[in-house]
């Protein structure tokens, strides 16, 4: 196999410097002559030069990159905010290196790891569990800077940006109100994550007599669709489904249009994310949408900003209410 060309390998075959070739590899060009500095990108582009990241990285004391470690790139929603940092990072020149922990906590932990060994500058999480997400994520602390967004996860000390999820709720439960829709079926998942603590919470808050709950293990479609069939399975349908997941909308509205069901005449059916998944369905689901690029823009800014606060701060950002056919 042959050896990968070296700065030295450059500079010599330019008949230059090490010092002078590292200059001009680097875009450092003052005080270079450029007849040089030609002559050394000739010479890297014949030897096909490519310079290490690791040092790169040492000698800047920066790698130019953050990482991204959501639960599932399966949901929709994360595929939308993984979309916005990416968008962002790139207005300041920063890669976005992105990774999956399958819902996983034990996977989660070796992914945050990892993440702690390898080239970024910071690491946005979101966490899978409320409680099990601690440790590993205070481990990433001691290593670099972290910022939890979306969710966050109890007994850690870092900067968290996300949705105001209380607030969300109450604009759909004041949404579907005044629509004429008094028994409201609320349809949740995961109660090990904040996200599904905190809209619970917020349900529960603003509940009337007559309202109902189905709490799911997880957010996805299947969960969506066996959440449709506990509603038609338990009698007189509900006036409205408020889902706290698009997916679960998904899955519950495909299911029940199946079933024979109309909607919204027969049932209101709401999602929470505000993806674009749910503008291709027929008909198109209201939903709340989520600032997702001011989102990622609070969390960079937290990230990578010039110093650790003493008191990291916590961001709720308000979602904006998007009427649809389905309510």
């Amino acid at each position: 196999m042959q050896q990968r060309a070296t700065l030295l390998d450059v500079a010599t075959e330019a008949g230059v410097s090490r010092s002078t070739a590292s200059r001009v590899l680097t875009g450092t060009l003052r005080n270079v002559d450029p007849q040089l500095a030609e002559r050394v990108l000739e010479a890297s582009q014949r030897l096909g030069y490519r310079a290490n990241p690791v040092a790169r990285a040492l000698r800047r004391q920066s790698t130019g990159n953050v990482g991204i470690l959501v639960p599932s790139i399966r949901n929709s929603y994360f595929v939308h905010l993984v979309d916005a940092f990416t968008r962002v990072a790139n207005r300041s020149h920063f890669g976005v290196v992105l990774a999956d922990s399958g819902d996983d906590p034990e996977l989660e932990s070796r992914r945050i790891d990892a993440f702690g060994e390898s080239l970024v500058d910071a690491l946005a999480v979101v966490p899978t569990s409320v409680t099990a997400s601690g440790p590993s994520i205070r481990r990433a602390l001691e290593r670099t800077r972290v910022v939890q967004v979306d969710r966050w996860t109890a007994g850690v000390d870092c900067g968290f940006v996300g949705v105001d999820n209380e607030a969300g709720i109450r604009l759909m439960v004041e949404h579907l109100r005044s629509n004429g829709r008094r028994r409201i079926a609320y349809i949740g998942a995961d109660q090990d994550t904040s996200a599904g603590v905190e809209r619970l919470a917020a349900f529960r808050a603003h509940a009337h007599p007559g309202d109902r709950e189905i709490l799911l293990p997880h957010f996805s479609t299947s969960a969506g669709h066996h959440a449709a069939q506990r509603l038609l399975a338990d009698g007189p349908l509900p006036d409205a489904a408020l889902c706290t997941a698009d997916v679960l909308a998904v899955g519950l509205l495909s299911t029940l249009q199946k079933e024979g069901v109309k909607v919204p005449d027969d049932i209101a059916v709401t999602g929470f994310d505000g993806t674009d998944l749910l503008e291709l369905m027929n008909p198109p689901i209201t939903a709340l949408r989520h600032p997702l690029d001011a989102i990622a823009e609070r969390a960079l800014e937290l990230m990578l900003g010039p110093s650790v606060p003493a008191h990291p701060e916590k961001v709720r950002l308000p979602p904006e209410l998007v009427a649809r056919s389905t309510s």
